[in-house]
């Protein structure tokens, strides 16, 4: 089987993302606010028959791996809400080709869990935070769970296993947090990214925010920021950092400074469905495969065809569906 997979235009894919459920805790205003899809009672999920078990996710990756896969990212909705996940990542992280199994969370029951999974073999932890501020977070986040997503934090700090900060700064919602969120990396070993909003599902209702803008803001209070050279698992962000920093500061622009020239990634949804890119529709259904009895040798050799579609760039997007869908 393929040591690297690459599509047609020569890019090397090793990067693949899982969305392990569509289900959510919290219910972000720019991805599932309480009206999403379902005026009269919230969002509507998949019925739990349609989403892949842990065996078969492990299935997948182990044919995934074969092809060139090295790093695996476990998002949702909201991973934590899995009570296999720890399962699903030591199946994961045992499959021998596999570098790194690393997970997107919003932190809130981290703190519980997050040694099982060290031991388990989770090698990395972003944590979703746009407010350290109470208020602020709820309004953004729709819960009031502020305590539970910082207990979540310093959980992994005592861990220590790698994390990084992702926030979505939103115009006249938490400008006022993004010092406050910065200066983390200024106290621990951290990186602290700033993520333009992606115009999908109800992000295209908040306008992005330069990362300029948010640069400036930072280099008044802390003094100017010194570009850190690209290290492998940095991905599309340009990081910086200060002397007396212990972390770092990154800021991503997907869509202002695109980086589909070397985009390394394909996503899986919660049902099954393979994305090549986020912004454009599903290109093939792996659930459908497994429960046909595939192996993972012919998965493997079918993702290997399939990538080959992936699209040149993703500037003009098709996709109509909430990211919670798609998998964050």
């Amino acid at each position: 089987m393929s040591e690297t997979l690459t599509d047609s235009r020569g890019r090397v894919i090793d990067y693949l993302r899982i969305s392990v459920t569509d289900r959510c805790n919290l219910r972000c205003m720019y991805c599932m606010p309480e009206s999403s899809e379902n005026p009269d009672g919230g969002p509507v999920f998949l019925p739990q028959e349609e989403l892949l078990t842990a065996g078969e996710w492990i299935t997948f990756a182990r044919a995934a791996s074969m092809a060139g896969i090295r790093k695996i990212r476990l998002t949702g909705g909201e991973p934590l809400m899995r009570p296999d996940l720890t399962e699903l990542v030591r199946g994961i992280a045992a499959l021998p080709q596999v570098e790194q199994v690393v997970m997107t969370t919003n932190g809130v029951g981290l703190a519980g869990k997050i040694r099982e999974l060290k031991e388990a073999g989770l090698s990395g932890v972003n944590i979703s935070l746009d407010s350290l501020e109470t208020e602020g977070y709820r309004r953004i986040a729709g819960r009031d769970r502020c305590r539970e997503a910082l207990e979540g934090l310093s959980a992994c700090l005592e861990a220590q296993i790698p994390v990084k900060i992702n926030c979505v700064p939103v115009g006249g919602i938490n400008d006022s947090q993004w010092l406050s969120l910065a200066a983390l990396a200024k106290t621990y070993p951290v990186q602290v990214r700033f993520i333009e909003m992606m115009p999908i599902g109800e992000g295209k209702d908040f306008p992005p925010i330069d990362s300029g803008q948010i640069r400036e803001t930072l280099e008044q209070a802390f003094g100017p920021l010194f570009p850190v050279s690209h290290q492998a698992g940095q991905g599309p962000a340009e990081v910086f950092t200060r002397p007396d920093f212990a972390g770092s500061i990154g800021f991503i622009q997907a869509v202002q400074h695109g980086f589909c020239s070397t985009c390394n990634r394909i996503r899986a949804t919660a049902e099954g469905k393979i994305k090549l890119c986020l912004h454009h529709p599903v290109n093939g259904d792996v659930r459908e495969l497994i429960r046909a009895g595939k192996t993972p040798e012919e998965l493997c050799s079918w993702l290997t065809r399939l990538v080959q579609a992936k699209p040149a760039d993703g500037y003009h997007t098709d996709e109509s569906r909430p990211m919670w869908r798609i998998g964050g």
